[in-house]
């Protein structure tokens, strides 16, 4: 039996989508909307796919919809296809409000639907190594930046980049978060393009992160450290570096480096698993949420201090 998806969103991120769902034997596209008709027509000659002009008129006999459309849409475009049973996939961040988002997360448990959240690093292979082995974080260090590229502007760095490595760090640690410090700048857009966090977790970890989208270049780094033990993990090598101390005094070094990365395949191929009814591994509504509230505390105390 075929899993019918539809993508709603053919920007960036939507187009992506597009290729990899394109590639799945047990997956027939039923069609696809945006609201720049030129390139729908286009994707829909391209892939053979049905084009719609309205949302709405997609949902009769779907299974699931992939939407990659801007933040402040999610929320009416994913209820509307929850409320008719279909399973829904959305890119981070999950919506708008946190408001917003509590309800998408009930609305997918009242009807039954797979809810996933596209926090696409969870998959990367060297941070799934990692988390199979990291016990006890004391100290995690994330570095996520970018060359200002035009896209996503109509949300924060924070909600932009940053937020990737709050659910990584989430995933790890928890939800029990004690203190927050952070900072940030409006460098060429009206909103944070830049921002630094200091999270500290009720049993001690402490979480230092850092996000620019107006760097010279692109760096996705992640440090944990614990007691005898370090993990860097290079997102966009797909390399993990455990240094161990040796019981008789001095380091070892293992490296671990993938020989494929393919997270948005992955977390996708999760996506159409779960619907199946297999266990869903990436992040669910829930995780979406727990990041979007740690992204909004972390941009309401930047807003103070700024005040």
């Amino acid at each position: 039996m075929s899993i019918k998806v539809a993508i709603v969103g053919t920007g960036h991120m939507g187009k992506i989508h597009l290729g990899k769902l394109y590639g799945f034997e047990e997956v027939r596209l039923a069609g696809i909307t945006d609201i720049d008709t030129e390139v729908l027509s286009a994707l829909s000659a391209q892939y053979r796919v049905a084009l719609y002009k309205d949302h709405r008129d997609m949902a009769d006999e779907l299974n699931g919809v992939v939407i990659a459309t801007p933040t402040d849409t999610h929320y009416p475009i994913a209820r509307s296809f929850m409320e008719k049973g279909v399973h829904v996939f959305i890119e981070k961040p999950v919506a708008a409000t946190v408001g917003q988002a509590r309800r998408l997360v009930d609305l997918a448990a009242k009807n039954g639907v797979v809810f996933h959240v596209g926090h696409l690093e969870r998959f990367n292979p060297a941070f799934r190594k990692a988390r199979q082995l990291i016990r006890a974080p004391l100290v995690i260090e994330a570095r996520r930046v970018s060359p200002f590229t035009g896209r996503s502007t109509d949300v924060d760095v924070i909600l932009d980049l940053m937020i990737h490595d709050l659910d990584l760090v989430l995933s790890l640690v928890g939800k029990d978060v004690r203190e927050i410090r952070a900072g940030g700048a409006a460098v060429v857009t009206d909103k944070l393009d830049a921002a630094q966090a200091r999270i500290a977790f009720a049993n001690g970890t402490v979480a230092n992160i850092f996000s620019s989208r107006v760097a010279t270049k692109r760096e996705r780094m992640l440090t944990v450290l614990e007691k005898g033990r370090s993990f860097c993990i290079d997102f966009m090598e797909g390399k993990l570096t455990i240094t161990a101390k040796k019981p008789g005094g001095g380091l070892a070094i293992e490296e671990y480096a993938a020989e494929r990365i393919d997270p948005v395949q992955d977390e996708l191929a999760d996506f159409i698993s779960a619907i199946k009814g297999g266990p869903q591994q990436g992040a669910t509504g829930e995780d979406g949420l727990s990041a979007l509230i740690l992204a909004n505390k972390i941009r309401q105390h930047i807003a103070k201090k700024q005040r």
